[in-house]
């Protein structure tokens, strides 16, 4: 046999395998893969159904807490309309201790608003399991109004229709159509009602089913939404292949003849070292890369030996940049999940940020400015290789506009170049370099800071990937970063009394409790003032709320600028304050009383543009003389406070 036969029926054997196994995965494979990913995108779709249910339900929880406590303090209407306008619910009610509808907004697709307003109770609440009453379709729950003394005011309760427009917002998030079914019927679809019928029809069927289940020509799957609440139906059309498999049968055919010319041409052209070619080309394909042929010739099989060698070398170079590339991208998702587990650790956040930043466009330092509580300035909060040569270090502040971080913080604009060039002036107090790239961290809020990077280590200047990766990866890391500081804000305002600024009565108790447990242990004194402004009505009646809110604000001033810094002050509610003052004796507590009438009483009050005299009763007690716990000591300082208003007001006992 000859060479040329040989190697032509070798050429047609290695062309034919592999287009043979091809042609079996591809004509069978392909059609039970895209029949797998839809199921798969069946199950994904409902696991994001439900996820999204079960968030809707806990807006509603805290729609209905936030409902609660404005409807205890202030206007029922106002606060059942301001949550219905805001959109966070399409529907509130608040009633009273005995039942009776008080105050109702919004609607729930025709029910409620119209008629007889829906109440709590009808309602349901999803993350108690109690199903809503008949004909009602909605995602709810209810919390009860209480009194600063603790008793039952009444009841508040919120819910989202699930109707059309729910169901789409669903759709949209499962990737998939939504059909919301109850007792059989269809609530509502993003389907034809054809299709969405049929879907109801087996809506029971499907809530039951592990997996997914074929309806017509759809591939579904269900979940509930919980008690008495409509089945949450996701579905995709069924694959279609066509004739797949007929046309890779003609694609097959039309290869082969092709190859069998290709191979026959080949085999009239080149010679004896073809085979060598061939041997080591079989194992650069198993992975052998470091496979060479022997040049012996000038000729084209010879350029042919060439070329084959710089192929070798360059597949080298790919699979190890591929390796590196892979290696890094571990490092980054090893990253996001530092950031995802650090979320509400400001610090760490920060470090995490800033080091991915730096990784992905291999600079030699960077920094992150966060915008100080003024919005005035820019506090630099973290660094990466910042040095004495780089001029800064953590805590240096610029102005918002001074400086290249400033100027981009007050545009919001992204920049990049050498620094000095027009536009790219650095403030004194900003790190030294050469080459810049500054974009800022913004959120829909506005900018919440300005991450810099300096000097790439290779020497280059940064060019307009590196610009275009970092921006990218600016707007993730500033949604991660608002997140942190809307924790911090939420946890700061869980313990702070909002018109005073003072700590409130939440905070306090935990503070006593703590502080009698410690001054109990070690054998110390706490001392504790409770203060009450007299005749405060009078103000209110006289020059309105307004004044009467000016001169609390002022009074807390006051107080505050008595005491020491390890001392807290918190407002126990009306016109009450409270000093709890650790590490102090009776000497020390009544001083501190004294200083505080006399503070009140010294100088008239300027609130709101009118002056207003005011003075102060306080009742003094001290552990562990009135009492070793902190309700006796609260209990001893609340009778001083009544024996000092007997004995004729403005004074302490």
């Amino acid at each position: 046999m000859t060479l040329r036969l040989r190697l032509s029926l070798a050429f047609l054997l290695v062309v034919i395998v592999p287009l043979t196994v091809a042609a079996v995965v591809v004509g069978r494979g392909v059609p039970h893969a895209l029949d797998s990913a839809a199921r798969n995108r069946v199950l994904a779709s409902r696991a994001g159904a439900g996820a999204l249910v079960q968030s809707t339900c806990r807006t509603v929880r805290l729609a209905a807490e936030v409902l609660g406590r404005e409807a205890a303090v202030g206007s029922k209407d106002k606060a059942a309309r301001d949550l219905v306008g805001r959109g966070v619910v399409g529907y509130a009610v608040v009633t009273g201790a005995s039942g009776k509808v008080l105050a109702s907004a919004g609607s729930l697709g025709g029910v409620g608003g119209v008629g007889a307003p829906v109440t709590p109770g009808a309602l349901g609440s999803c993350s108690r399991g109690l199903p809503a009453a008949a004909g009602i379709r909605a995602i709810a729950d209810s919390v009860d109004l209480r009194s600063a003394a603790g008793a039952r005011l009444g009841t508040a309760a919120v819910a989202v229709a699930l109707d059309r427009d729910f169901a789409t917002s669903l759709a949209r998030a499962a990737n998939a159509d939504v059909t919301l079914v109850s007792g059989g019927t269809v609530v509502a679809s993003t389907l034809p009602s054809t299709a969405a019928a049929a879907l109801a029809h087996e809506a029971g069927a499907l809530v039951g089913a592990a997996g997914v289940r074929t309806v017509g020509d759809r591939l579904a799957a269900a979940t509930s939404a919980g008690p008495g609440q409509p089945v949450v139906v996701v579905s995709v059309a069924k694959p279609g292949v066509g004739s797949l498999e007929l046309l890779v049968v003609a694609v097959l055919i039309a290869v082969l003849l092709l190859a069998a010319v290709i191979g026959w041409g080949l085999a009239r052209v080149t010679t004896r070292p073809l085979v060598a070619l061939s041997e080591a080309a079989e194992r650069v394909a198993g992975g052998d890369l470091d496979t060479r042929i022997q040049v012996t010739s000038d000729d084209e099989v010879g350029q042919l030996a060439t070329s084959f060698n710089d192929m070798t070398d360059r597949l080298r170079g790919y699979v190890g940049a591929l390796e590196t590339s892979r290696d890094e991208l571990r490092r980054n998702l090893a990253r996001l999940g530092d950031t995802l587990s650090s979320t509400h650790d400001l610090g760490r956040i920060l470090g995490v940020i800033l080091e991915t930043a730096v990784a992905e466009t291999r600079s030699s330092a960077g920094a992150i400015y966060v915008v100080a509580d003024g919005r005035d300035e820019l506090v630099l909060r973290s660094g990466h290789g910042l040095d004495d040569a780089r001029g800064a270090r953590v805590g240096d502040t610029i102005g918002v506009g001074a400086g290249v971080t400033g100027a981009v913080a007050a545009s919001g604009e992204a920049v990049r170049g050498h620094i000095g060039a027009p536009g790219l002036v650095a403030a004194p107090s900003e790190p030294r370099g050469e080459e810049l790239i500054s974009v800022p961290l913004r959120t829909t809020g506005g900018v919440l800071g300005v991450l810099n990077l300096y000097d790439r280590v290779d020497g280059r200047p940064y060019d307009d990937g590196d610009l275009e990766t970092i921006r990218t990866f600016a707007s993730q890391a500033a949604v991660a970063l608002d997140n942190v500081l809307l924790h911090q804000e939420a946890q700061r305002l869980s313990v702070t009394d909002g018109l005073t600024g003072l700590r409130n009565y939440r905070f306090f108790q935990q503070a006593i409790a703590r502080e009698a447990e410690r001054a109990v242990r070690f054998g110390r004194s706490l001392g504790l003032l409770m203060l009450d402004l007299d005749h405060f009505k009078n103000v209110n009646d006289t020059y309105g709320h307004q004044v009467g809110d000016a001169a609390l604000i002022e009074i807390a001033d006051r107080v505050r600028a008595e005491v020491r810094e390890v001392d807290l002050v918190a407002r126990y509610g009306g016109e009450e304050f409270v000093v709890v003052l650790p590490e102090t004796d009776r000497a020390g507590a009544e001083h501190i009383a004294a200083r505080v009438c006399e503070r009140v009483r010294g100088r008239p009050l300027h609130a709101a543009g009118v002056e207003v005299e005011l003075t102060v009763s306080i009742g003094v007690a001290v552990l562990p003389d009135d009492g070793t716990t902190p309700s006796a000591l609260v209990r001893a300082a609340d009778e001083a406070l009544y024996a000092a208003k007997a004995a004729g007001r403005d004074r302490w006992a």
